[in-house]
């Protein structure tokens, strides 16, 4: 199975999660064996921020489990179903997007540093660094 069809599946695995203000930069899901030796992968995925804690999320139902089953099938035929780490992208920096942050005096244009979270406030019309990517905010 490609990697792109997983990643896709993780990005729409991601939405759903209750927000953490931090930039997710990878999925990670493990094999298991069940009692009469099938084996798949977990229901539950490790994600990893950009600053390096990780979260658990449930994956039971969701695309990325259906992906994933595919992907242990494919990996079976060839003798092993290894541990699964999909890159989560971040999205593109929208030119000329204007931001305020506590790392950067005044109003300014996003650059891709800023888009970690990094004490950010909303003012006014502006937005928050994040707001509107939902695996990033």
């Amino acid at each position: 199975m490609e990697i792109s069809k997983l990643t896709s599946a993780a990005v729409e695995a991601l939405q759903h999660r209750e927000s953490t203000g931090k930039a997710v930069t990878s999925v990670t899901v493990e094999p298991t064996r069940d009692d009469s030796g099938w084996i798949s992968y977990e229901d539950t995925a490790l994600v990893t921020h950009h600053d390096g804690e990780t979260q658990t999320l449930n994956i039971r139902d969701t695309a990325l489990s259906a992906a994933l089953e595919q992907h242990a099938d494919d990996e079976a035929e060839l003798g092993s179903v290894p541990t699964v780490v999909i890159p989560v992208p971040l999205p593109d920096v929208t030119p000329n997007n204007r931001v305020r942050c506590e790392e950067h005096s005044g109003v300014h244009i996003e650059t891709v540093p800023c888009r970690w979270p990094h004490n950010v406030t909303a003012d006014g019309d502006w937005p928050q660094v994040g707001h509107p990517y939902l695996v990033t905010d």
